[in-house]
């Protein structure tokens, strides 16, 4: 009799787990995996287009020589806009000797936030001296049309031309509005 009973407990144990794996399974499957919410849009984007005038460049063969906006632009703003992951993100791309003066190796937000300089596009150390002011509005706006023969993969910050695979939510925006361009150009002139 003890015998029979180990036996059915036995069973009824291994039932249990069954149905509890098979149940397991099944609410696995019916779990809906959502990828977590991105902005739309990047951080610095904008619904305004400012008016511009492309132009014969010095250096380059395209400037815009007037300011996208009435207002000076900020390099201190340019310089955190730049450095921002949501809006320039010019140290995916760049190096920049100066900001990477700020890192102190101690801080992990320091790290964070001037660290981690990219090598796909040239160093922006002396970008100041080699360009004028409408120059670096133009490679801001539109780097392919102040490097026609450069394969590059610049985004465009301030122009809704030529854009590919856009989402629906953005299709109608730039990614920096202009006082973001005029604030960054101010940071670039600096560096020289």
């Amino acid at each position: 009799m003890k015998h029979t009973i180990r036996i059915i407990c036995t069973s009824i144990v291994a039932c249990t787990l069954c149905l509890i794996m098979v149940a397991d399974a099944f609410a696995q499957q019916r779990r809906v995996v959502r990828k977590p919410k991105l902005p739309a849009c990047s951080a610095g984007a904008s619904a305004v287009l400012a008016r511009y005038k492309v132009e014969k460049g010095e250096a380059l063969p395209a400037t815009i020589r007037k300011s996208l906006t009435k207002k000076k632009g900020d390099a201190e703003k340019g310089l955190e806009a730049a450095v921002n992951r949501g809006k320039g993100n010019c140290l995916a791309c760049h190096q920049i000797a100066s900001v990477q003066a700020k890192v102190d190796e101690s801080d992990a937000e320091t790290v964070k936030t001037y660290g981690n300089h990219g090598e796909l596009g040239p160093p922006l150390n002396g970008v100041g001296a080699r360009y004028s002011r409408g120059e670096l509005r133009m490679i801001l706006v539109d780097p392919k049309k102040a490097f026609p023969d450069a394969d590059t993969v610049m985004p465009a910050y301030h122009t809704r031309n030529g854009l590919k695979d856009v989402s629906r939510a953005c299709q109608r925006r730039v990614m920096l509005s202009a006082q973001s361009i005029e604030d960054i150009v101010a940071f670039l002139e600096g560096l020289k």
